[in-house]
């Protein structure tokens, strides 16, 4: 799915500042105010957009950021994943070539810190890790670089799988969900319905009618 230059400018303004009306966008995007409304309500729906909150800068709050290098079997990644994704003080976690996890955490004080590493030293998993404090933040920008011309990756709102050609669309509700093919789009419409109905609903690779995607 190709974004737009309204989408584009849509999403550079809400990053830049989250208090924005959707008139004020819709001034700088040269577009509508309910057009802005449907765009962000879609995107939201899409997870392009996770959500809009303040960026609070934690140095001034004088607590502790670090990041962590964390060495294990290939095997034990994802338990380690499910581990340090509770941790309150994981800010962020990622994959580092299938068998290092790369952690940016932050503690109140000295205390809590230690007692952060305290927990990190019983986890049998972990072979090896290292941290070092940041002392001072020079840069700090959020992952995406927004340009023309970006193409978003949308899975099927049935199926999951991505979609490649152009989405079946729907409009329920006040969402606009996204099906890979037509044979997806009526078994959403019977999940939708029978949900509405207060129906259970079984897995969608559990019914026969879905072998046209294997």
């Amino acid at each position: 799915m190709k974004l737009d230059p309204a989408d584009i400018i849509i999403l550079e303004r809400l990053r830049e500042d989250g208090r924005s009306s959707f008139r004020e966008v819709a001034k700088v995007a040269g577009v509508t105010t309910p057009t802005v409304s449907s765009k962000v309500s879609t995107l939201m729906n899409l997870k392009l957009i996770r959500g809009i909150s303040a960026d609070i800068d934690a140095e001034l709050l004088n607590e502790i950021t670090a990041i962590m290098i964390i060495e294990a079997k290939p095997s034990d990644i994802n338990t380690l994943v499910d581990r340090f994704v509770e941790f309150e003080e994981v800010r962020e976690l990622y994959v580092v070539d299938g068998n290092e996890l790369s952690i940016k955490f932050t503690t109140l004080d000295m205390l809590h810190l230690n007692n952060f590493l305290e927990e990190i030293a019983k986890i049998e998993e972990i072979q090896k890790y290292s941290y070092r404090m940041i002392t001072r933040t020079v840069k700090e920008r959020p992952r995406a670089i927004l340009h023309e011309g970006l193409n978003l990756t949308v899975s099927c709102f049935y199926c999951r799988k991505p979609i490649h050609d152009n989405p079946e669309k729907l409009k329920m509700d006040g969402k606009d969900p996204y099906l890979c093919c037509t044979s997806c789009k009526k078994l959403y419409i019977e999940k939708y319905d029978k949900i509405k109905e207060g129906a259970v609903f079984d897995h969608p690779h559990s019914h026969e009618e879905h072998r046209h995607h294997d």
